[in-house]
């Protein structure tokens, strides 16, 4: 089954409700901490919570049904 990341942080508020809005959609996610890399803080810094599926990304605001386009498109 095709997982998307939650790119998020710890503390985030945001990202807790993204996080949230994934699991009462059932939805398949991992999070990738955006602190254990550089990289990653970089490029996501004030844009988390971003969620992805590889190809595509998707910016906070986002609600279930995007999130369910992102993960099958």
């Amino acid at each position: 089954m095709r997982k998307l990341k939650l790119y998020s942080r710890i503390e985030c508020p945001l990202c807790e409700y993204a996080e949230e809005l994934l699991v009462e959609a059932g939805m398949a996610y991992e999070v990738v901490d955006i602190d254990d890399s550089d990289e990653l803080i970089k490029q996501y810094h004030v844009r988390i919570p971003v969620l992805s599926n590889d190809t595509q990304e998707l910016n906070w605001p986002f609600n279930a049904s995007q999130a369910k386009e992102l993960l099958h498109g």
